[in-house]
């Protein structure tokens, strides 16, 4: 199978080559609040340039909090023509955490990038919860990877994508 980047014999290890090695980090500084609406929208922070013709390893660990009534979900979006499977493990839909507790049901189901993934939630508007989501992308065309989110019911206690989210993005081929 091949591996990126390409190592040939004789050839001179230096910075760019080393760096092109190293998984791509995005994250977030600040929390992201969305109240009052149930249509996905590209994170600002949660996104990543992918080039044409390459295959990428993604994991994004998401910190989210919303009440039980408006709920969070994601999906990816992709560049046209991208292939690939998304998995998602965090608490099941039909899961209210209480506030104080991390425990519950979980979700562990591989799904298309643009199905909607609903998770469940503490009930509160600020008490995070957690989840991760991998997958692995691979493009014809250049453009951009990111992760969407939304309420699931809109309400105007805001669902929040939490400081602390991050997204790794390591080429492969």
């Amino acid at each position: 199978m091949p591996r990126y980047p390409s190592i040939l014999a004789g050839q001179r290890i230096n910075g760019a080559l080393l760096a092109s090695m190293l998984p791509d980090v995005y994250w977030k500084t600040a929390n992201l609040d969305r109240a009052s609406t149930t249509t996905f929208a590209d994170d600002p922070d949660l996104a990543a340039p992918l080039e044409a013709g390459a295959t990428y390893h993604v994991t994004v660990y998401l910190h989210y909090a919303a009440i039980d009534l408006a709920r969070f979900k994601t999906m990816w979006n992709v560049p046209s023509g991208a292939s690939g499977l998304r998995s998602a493990m965090g608490p099941d839909q039909g899961v209210t955490l209480s506030g104080t507790s991390a425990g519950g049901t979980g979700r562990w189901g591989v799904h298309a990038f643009t199905t909607s993934v609903t998770y469940g939630t503490r009930d509160h508007a600020t008490n995070q919860c957690a989840a991760i989501e991998e997958g692995t992308v691979t493009t014809t065309s250049a453009g951009t990877l990111a992760l969407q989110w939304a309420q699931v019911t809109s309400n105007a206690t805001a669902a929040r994508l939490g400081a602390g989210s991050t997204m790794h993005v390591r080429r492969l081929a």
